[in-house]
Parts: structure tokens; C-alpha cells; sequence
């Protein structure tokens, strides 16, 4: 009788340490997919903002995207954009972006007081047609 305790206990155990295995998996499986959607998201909003980019700018040759800060829920979102336009001429800068209006808002070029780059931004406007390199904030690159 003390062997058949002793199989029951076994019995046990072994069924508790499989429901908790199992749950465990649930939760890690669940908690990727949420990364994965996510991170989908977030790269839908970066390249909503190279679009932007683009056609509010003319001679773009690469864009460099870093310093993400995404609001919760979604919606609006802010970063650093470094953009290298031809003839070598770069401009890095904090830019917030509506997903909704796909509006950008580059505030931190007046509370830097930088003119000569607002003034460079301004005598740029245009569109780029071309494709361009793209550096995403999580390093992958790209073309768009």
C-alpha cells in the first residue's frame, strides 16, 4: 500500500508540474505575441512618418529615426530624426507626429533657437520622389 501512496504522490506532482509548465508557455507565447504586434506597430508609425518626411521635403537621401516614445493608447508619438540631404547637409532633430492627421510638429527647432536649420528646412520644402535609406529605431534598414 505504501508503494501505491507513493505512485499517487508521483501521480500528482507530475500532473501539477505539467499544467504548470503548460501555463507558463501560455503566458510567454502570449506575452510575444503582444512584442510582435507592437513592434508591427511601431514600425507602421515610422514609416507613416518618412512618408510625411518625404513629400514635405525635397533632395532627402537618408533618414536615421531614433529615441522612440510612443503614447498609450496609440496615436501620436515623438522621436529624433536625422535627416542627410544631398550635398552632404544633415539636420538632426526632435519631431512629434499625429498618426491620425499625419502631422509633424518640429517645436524643437525654435526651443533650440536654430534658425539657420529652420531656414534650411524652409528652403527645401518640396517632395522627394526617389527612394531613400531609412535606419529604423530598432537599427533594421531599409529603403522606402
Amino acid at each position: 500500500m505504501n508503494n501505491s501512496n507513493t505512485k499517487k504522490s508521483y501521480k500528482s506532482l507530475l500532473i501539477v508540474l505539467l499544467v504548470a509548465f503548460i501555463t507558463a508557455g501560455g503566458v510567454f507565447m502570449f506575452n510575444m505575441l503582444g512584442k510582435s504586434q507592437e513592434e508591427h506597430r511601431n514600425r507602421e508609425y515610422e514609416v507613416s512618418l518618412v512618408n510625411a518626411l518625404k513629400n514635405s521635403y525635397q533632395g532627402i537621401e537618408e533618414i536615421k529615426i531614433s529615441n522612440p516614445e510612443y503614447t498609450n493608447p496609440p496615436g501620436s508619438w515623438s522621436c529624433d530624426v536625422e535627416i542627410k540631404f544631398k550635398h552632404e547637409e544633415k539636420i538632426k532633430y526632435g519631431v512629434g507626429y499625429s498618426l491620425d492627421t499625419e502631422e509633424i510638429t518640429d517645436a524643437s527647432l525654435e526651443w533650440e533657437n536654430r534658425v539657420k536649420d529652420r531656414q534650411f528646412l524652409n528652403e527645401n520644402k518640396g517632395k522627394t520622389a526617389s527612394k531613400i535609406r531609412i535606419t529604423y529605431s530598432n537599427n533594421d534598414e531599409g529603403e522606402q
